[in-house]
C-alpha cells in the first residue's frame, strides 16, 4: 500500500463534515484508499454501486437504502445513483455528526448544479490525483511552495534548504512520464502489458463512466476527441479549430470536452489577467490528466518516439503542471495556478497565486541553462511588478542556481521533494 499525501486531508474533513465525497479518475485508487482509511483510521462499513444488487436498491429506493444502511459507511461509486444524494441529504439533516458518509465517485459529481445545491454546507470535497513522484518514490509530501511565498529573496532561501548538489533525475524522470501515475501500469515493467492496460482503460472509460453521465452521439468523433488532445496537451485549446478539425459542431466539441473535463481525462489551465492594459490571451491551455495515458494515445511507447515526434517538451510541461497541482492540492496554503502569455508571444508557463502575490515558474527539459530560458520569467515579472514576489525555472540540472535576487533554477526533483 504506497501511503497517499491526501489520506490525512480526508481524515481531517471527515472530523468535521457529515460527508465527505473524494472524486477522480477510474482506477486511480479511491476505492483503495477509502478501505484503507476505514481498517485504520476510521472504522465505517463499505458498500460498492459497482454491486449490482445494491446499485438497484439505490436507484430504486434511494431514501430506504439510506435510512437501512448503519453509519459510518462508504459508499464507492455513488455517481451511479446520483438521487443518494438528496436522501443523504435529508439523513444529514436529522442528524448533524460528522464522519458518517465517505462517498467516492468517478465523474465530479459536485459539476452537476442539482447535487452541489443538495449537499451545500455539509459536504468536503477531495479529488484524488495520480501518483505524486514523491508518493510513488515514498517521501513525504513537501511543498517548496510555501518556503518560497514566505522567503524574501534567494538567499533567504538557500541559507534556508541548504542544499549544493542535487543527483541527476532525468532518466528517472523519463520512465515516470511514460508510465503515468495511475496505480496500476506506474508499477509495470512491461511495456505490452502497460499498452494492454491503458487501452483497456479506454475502452472501459467510454463504455462505462460516460454512459454513467452522458449521451455521445458521436462515439468515433469522442474518441478521436481524446486522441487529439493527447497530441496537443500543454497547449493553448482553440475549440473552433477543433470544431473544424473533427466536422463537429462547435457547441458539440465544448459539451464533450466538458465531458472530458467532469471524469478528471483532461484538465485546464486558465491564463492570467490581472493588468486589464495588457491584451493577454484568453484562452486556456488543456493537458491530459495523466501523462502515462497522453503517451499511449501518442503511440509512444518510449523516450526516443516522443523526442522524434516533437512532444517531449509539452509532455514534461504536462507533467509538471500535474505535479504543480497536486502539490496545490494537499499544500496548507491556498494557491490558484494560472499560465502567462501574450499576443506579442512572450510567456511564462504557469503563474502561482497566493493572496496578492504571484510565484512565477518556467519548465524546462535542459541541463545546461541559457539567457533565453529566463527571457519569459524577466518579462512577466516587468509586467507584474508589484505582484511578483519570485521566479522559478525547473529544469533537469544537478544545482540550485540563485540566477538574480528574485530569480532561482531548481531542479525537478528538489522543487517535488525527492531531494528535499
Amino acid at each position: 500500500m504506497i501511503k497517499r499525501h491526501i489520506s490525512s486531508d480526508i481524515i481531517d474533513s471527515l472530523q468535521n463534515f457529515p460527508v465527505v465525497l473524494l472524486t477522480g479518475a477510474r482506477q486511480v485508487g479511491k476505492s483503495t484508499l477509502a478501505q484503507e482509511l476505514a481498517k485504520t483510521e476510521w472504522d465505517a462499513r463499505y458498500i460498492t454501486l459497482d454491486n449490482r444488487i445494491a446499485l438497484d436498491a439505490a436507484l430504486s429506493d434511494p431514501d430506504g437504502f439510506i435510512k437501512g444502511t448503519p453509519v459510518p459507511v462508504i459508499i464507492d461509486e455513488v455517481q451511479r445513483a446520483p438521487d443518494l444524494m438528496r436522501a443523504i441529504k435529508l439523513a444529514v439533516d436529522r442528524d448533524r455528526r460528522d464522519g458518517q458518509y465517505l462517498l467516492t465517485g468517478s465523474a465530479n459529481l459536485m459539476t452537476i448544479t442539482k447535487v452541489s445545491e443538495t449537499l451545500a454546507g455539509r459536504i468536503a470535497l477531495h479529488e484524488l490525483q495520480p501518483f505524486t513522484w514523491s508518493e510513488i518514490s515514498g517521501k513525504k509530501p513537501r511543498s517548496l511552495i510555501k518556503d518560497i511565498f514566505k522567503g524574501n529573496d534567494t538567499k533567504t532561501l538557500l541559507r534556508q534548504w541548504k542544499r549544493q548538489s542535487i543527483p541527476d533525475r532525468r532518466e528517472e524522470i523519463k520512465g515516470r512520464i511514460i508510465a503515468g501515475g495511475y496505480p496500476t501500469p506506474s508499477m509495470m515493467s512491461s511495456i505490452k502489458a502497460r499498452r494492454r492496460w491503458f487501452d483497456s482503460y479506454r475502452q472501459t472509460y467510454i463504455e462505462r463512466d460516460i454512459r454513467d453521465i452522458a449521451a455521445i452521439e458521436h462515439l468515433p468523433e469522442f474518441k478521436r476527441l481524446l486522441n487529439l488532445l493527447a497530441f496537443r496537451t500543454g497547449q493553448i485549446v482553440n475549440f473552433s479549430e477543433i470544431s473544424r478539425e473533427l466536422g463537429l459542431p462547435f457547441t458539440t466539441i465544448r459539451r464533450y470536452i466538458a465531458i472530458l473535463e467532469t471524469t478528471y481525462q483532461i484538465f485546464f489551465v486558465r491564463p492570467y489577467f490581472a493588468n486589464i492594459g495588457k491584451r493577454l490571451i484568453k484562452m486556456p491551455k488543456v493537458y491530459l490528466g495523466d501523462t502515462g495515458m497522453a503517451c499511449h494515445l501518442s503511440a509512444a511507447d518510449d523516450w526516443e518516439t516522443l523526442e522524434r515526434q516533437g512532444k517531449a517538451g509539452n509532455v514534461v510541461e504536462t507533467w509538471a503542471a500535474s505535479e504543480l497541482r497536486k502539490l496545490i492540492s494537499f499544500g496548507d496554503i491556498r494557491c490558484q495556478l494560472f499560465y502567462w502569455r501574450t499576443y506579442a508571444g512572450r510567456e511564462v508557463d504557469f503563474l502561482i497565486e497566493h493572496g496578492e502575490r504571484i510565484v512565477a515558474i518556467e519548465v524546462k527539459w535542459t541541463q545546461n541553462l541559457a539567457e533565453s530560458d529566463i527571457s519569459g520569467l524577466k518579462d512577466c515579472a516587468r509586467d507584474l511588478k508589484g505582484r511578483h514576489l519570485m521566479s522559478v525555472l525547473l529544469y533537469s540540472g544537478t544545482e540550485i542556481i540563485p540566477i538574480d535576487r528574485q530569480t532561482l533554477a531548481v531542479p525537478f526533483g528538489f522543487f517535488f521533494g525527492i531531494d528535499f
